[in-house]
């Protein structure tokens, strides 16, 4: 077979899989906004981002705590952090943590007390999201403790995750 033949052959293979990953696109973007007219959907975001998912298991001691704690800084950052025409957001968040990273038991109560002050207040703030997140909000008391801190911080990484994963189907366009 000629050398024209199979670049011939190679650009109809890479035509069909273009067509079909907008195919798929179009479909899951229709499924979108027939649920947001429907409203039966739970849409707040675009897309999802990478950089966002809690890996960490629930924390169970001081030192998963920490880790925990830690995880969920860098990945609240990354989300709020996500803007513009690949960020999920429709503008940007205001909330930028402060917090030191944690490293032992006062550190942690710090950063899961401003983790959750600025997660509730990103999920309802004005012109960010599809639709606000009233669902997600954390509700568990202030860290002051092991106790409570064990508390917040696994709220938090539950509550993140499913405000997270609260996504338009379809995805970014300049993905495909």
């Amino acid at each position: 077979m000629s050398d024209m033949r199979k670049l011939d052959l190679l650009h109809i293979a890479a035509s069909k899989t273009a067509v079909d990953k907008l195919h798929s696109y179009l479909k899951n973007l229709r499924e979108d906004v027939a649920d947001a007219i429907a409203g039966t959907t739970t849409v707040f975001h675009k897309g999802t981002i990478s950089g966002s998912a809690i890996l960490s298991a629930n924390a169970t001691d001081l030192p998963t705590v920490i880790v925990l704690a830690n995880e969920l800084k860098a990945a609240i950052v990354a989300h709020l952090a996500s803007t513009g025409f690949q960020g999920v957001h429709a503008a940007a968040s205001a909330e930028a943590i402060a917090a030191a990273d944690a490293s032992d038991q006062t550190t942690a109560n710090a950063l899961l007390n401003e983790l959750k002050a600025d997660y509730n207040t990103h999920c309802t703030e004005a012109g960010v999201h599809l639709n606000n997140d009233s669902t997600n909000a954390v509700s568990s008391t202030d860290a002051t403790d092991l106790a409570s801190s064990l508390t917040l911080a696994n709220e938090i990484k539950t509550d993140f995750g499913a405000h997270i994963l609260s996504a338009m189907s379809a995805g970014f366009i300049a993905d495909l």
